[in-house]
């Protein structure tokens, strides 16, 4: 079993790292498969797609996610899935961060 305080894990700024297209995010791997991002007010991830699913996991804080279909406003609790290589992005519109927790390679 691995037990994991997400806030004590060090994050690493996107923009710093090189993920192009991201802005005002902060990234924090957790395991192989899972990692916690926090956009702060005005940030976003990039418009990506993965070859695997997605799975997401809203833990505090409010935004959007833009998939093909339009916008859908994102709040805490909220689980949202993406197919493999479904474009998608995440906007923080809100004045608080948004925390988030990703997951992929799930079976």
């Amino acid at each position: 079993m691995k037990h994991v305080y997400c806030p004590d894990v060090e994050g690493v700024d996107s923009q710093a790292a090189g993920l192009k297209g991201s802005a005002k995010m902060i990234a924090k791997l957790i395991s192989e498969d899972s990692i916690c991002i926090e956009l702060f007010p005005g940030g976003h991830t990039p418009d990506h797609a993965h070859n695997d699913k997605e799975r997401l996991v809203v833990m505090s804080g409010r935004g959007e996610t833009k998939i093909k279909e339009g916008k859908r406003d994102i709040k805490p609790w909220d689980f949202l899935e993406f197919d493999a290589d479904e474009q998608h992005q995440i906007f923080n519109n809100s004045n608080e961060s948004l925390i988030f927790m990703c997951f992929r390679n799930q079976k």
